[in-house]
């Protein structure tokens, strides 16, 4: 049972947990409450902004915010704690001014207009992570990726593939690796010249071989600019989603008076578009058509004969924006979606879709071995009605047929993307461990908790001596670095 901070009366909200953390830490765990599992080993990495305020001044959005790495490194018998922010040039020019120097997706640079015409965000690092091909990178998809060093977390510098990622093509925080082939499968909005109406919109695609080198790259060309944060991938496909949250108004921004943020919303005249990709060719297969709607996160996503087989959390709106752009608002609550199913026939151009739980959720993720892959469940973050919902407050196993398990949170206690570690000698698919990065509202700390993937049974909770701001989104690896 946890006690309130003395002189608490009511239950704190999530809002805490967005304060800057601004020392930089090292050390071994030493707070656990449980048995530490001897077969859990490797690094949990996470992502997100760090830094929220800069000389007190907080910046116009969530997504602006300075990226910050955590990692635990599970040992088998210890837990080592490391975090650092990632030192892009965003970082270093506001920390050395104390003070808001570059605009942001909805920040504006002080002093009105001219100070902002022509610039375009900066890139804060600050959604994602991933160790592939030998690289621990820094993602985010207004910029390409940071690499950083995975034992210090020191920052090596912006990383480009060998020259192969020139300074337009950005690199979208949501690639996903093909575990048949282990390439690593990415995009990012771009531009593809200019034409009459203004630049060109595309997607750009991106393989990435094993060993780190991206041999292979194309575009996509599309009608609009897509607000396209995460894709589906199947064994031969991806999937993207172009959905009815739009950009308007672009000329507003490119001339300093509005931000990004100011123009994008939620237009129920488009719909949603499904579109298939060839992963050999990266071309376009086919196109489906949907009611108006947005994709934010994707589960997994398999074939199955013609078929392919899609989970995703869908909104019918946009009213999330609000609350991203005034994070530290009392009233603000963060909202989750719709746990849907999409089944698109590509043989007869079908697209079908069903509700699988009726509990707002976010955060889809599963055993990353089956990618692509039939699987048996996937694990989401739960808003839940507790007296105490501002945030994510619950953890869910959801099986493929529909059937939820859902831990809540005490309240107070706010929650993160649950992320699946394998036991060591394990391949069975819930053979291994949830593991989630817990707030804690009344003592202004953060814990790791651990659970069993099947059972969601709660195995053990590290807590650390100090908060960690809410992240996006981590990343497992068997990998040890400490």
């Amino acid at each position: 049972m946890r006690a309130q901070v003395a002189g608490a009366n009511e239950i704190p909200t999530c809002h805490g947990g967005l304060e800057n953390l601004d020392a930089e830490y090292d050390y071994w765990i030493g707070e656990t409450e449980g048995e530490l599992p001897p077969d859990l080993k490797g690094t949990f990495f996470r992502n997100g902004p760090g830094r929220q305020k800069i000389g007190g001044t907080p910046y116009g959005h969530w997504f602006d915010g300075d990226g910050m790495l955590s990692r635990f490194t599970f040992t088998g018998d210890a837990v080592h704690f490391r975090n650092r922010y990632v030192r892009t040039p965003k970082y270093v020019s506001e920390t050395a001014a104390g003070a808001i120097v570059h605009r942001g997706f909805g920040t504006q640079i002080p002093g009105g207009f001219l100070k902002n015409v022509g610039k375009m965000p900066a890139n804060p690092a600050n959604t994602n992570t991933i160790v592939h091909g030998g690289h621990l990178l820094a993602l985010n998809e207004g910029g390409r990726p940071f690499a950083l060093e995975p034992d210090s977390l020191e920052t090596i510098g912006e990383f480009t593939y060998g020259g192969e990622l020139d300074a337009t093509m950005v690199f979208s925080a949501h690639g996903k690796v093909h575990p048949r082939t282990g390439d690593y499968i990415n995009y990012g909005a771009g531009m593809a010249g200019f034409g009459l109406k203004g630049p060109k919109p595309c997607l750009n695609l991106y393989r990435i071989d094993p060993s780190g080198r991206l041999y292979r790259k194309d575009r996509m060309l599309l009608a609009s600019f897509p607000f396209c944060h995460d894709f589906a991938l199947t064994d031969r496909y991806a999937i993207f989603f172009l959905g009815s949250i739009v950009f308007g108004g672009m000329g507003s921004v490119l001339a300093g008076f509005r931000t990004i943020s100011d123009v994008v919303a939620f237009d129920p005249d488009v719909p949603l578009q499904a579109v298939v990709v060839d992963l050999d060719t990266l071309q376009e297969v086919r196109r489906f058509e949907s009611q108006p709607g947005a994709i934010i996160h994707f589960g997994n996503a398999f074939e199955t004969g013609d078929e392919i087989v899609i989970d995703a959390m869908f909104a019918d709106n946009f009213d999330a924006s609000v609350t991203l752009a005034d994070v530290f608002n009392p009233e603000g609550r963060f909202n989750g979606g719709e746990y849907r199913r999409y089944r698109l026939n590509l043989s007869t151009g079908e697209l079908g879709t069903e509700r699988v739980i009726e509990t707002e959720c976010e955060f889809p993720t599963f055993n990353p071995r089956l990618t692509g892959q039939q699987h048996s469940a996937t694990y989401v973050a739960c808003s839940m009605p507790n007296g105490a919902n501002s945030f994510f407050n619950g953890i869910g196993r959801v099986s493929f047929d529909g059937d939820a398990k859902v831990r809540t949170l005490a309240p107070g206690l706010y929650g993160s993307e649950p992320l699946y570690a394998p036991r060591e000698g394990s391949d069975a698919e819930g053979d291994g461990y949830l593991l989630e990065v817990v707030y804690d509202g009344f003592t202004h700390r953060s814990e790791l908790q651990v659970y069993r993937a099947e059972s969601l049974g709660q195995v053990c909770t590290l807590r650390l001596p100090h908060h960690l701001p809410h992240q996006f989104h981590g990343f497992f690896t068997t990998d040890q670095y400490v």
